[in-house]
């Protein structure tokens, strides 16, 4: 006979689930985003181009390649886990995502005129 699952243990479970989809969407949308905006302008494309090949709107361009690559998400209130291996399946490979975010320093450094850690 099968025991019937605890409905705190079921509900904590969703929680996590739902914490962790909320968490990997906003790397997505934050980190992911503006790494590929910000290499798609240092390689020249504008932002109408980029909005166009990526199936953003010009605005939402615009917003990412006037923020500075910051790893933390301390301002949403999330505590993440370490984004490594996010960035690597996203990326393909832990040197794809490191040259992923070198771009967005360099785009930082070059375009925004900051040094970003």
């Amino acid at each position: 006979m099968t025991a019937t699952p605890d409905v705190d243990t079921l509900a904590e479970q969703r929680r996590r689930s739902r914490r962790f989809v909320q968490q990997f969407t906003y790397l997505a949308d934050n980190y992911v985003d503006q790494a590929l905006v910000k290499t798609a302008l240092l390689q020249g494309l504008s932002q109408s181009e980029t909005a166009k090949a990526l199936g953003m709107s010009k605005k939402t361009v615009n917003t990412h390649a006037r923020r500075p690559w910051v790893p933390t998400a301390a301002a949403k209130g999330l505590e993440l886990p370490d984004a490594t291996p996010f960035y690597r399946y996203i990326w393909g490979s832990d040197d794809a995502a490191a040259a992923a975010i070198a771009t967005c320093k360099r785009y930082d450094r070059e375009r925004l005129h900051i040094e970003t850690y």
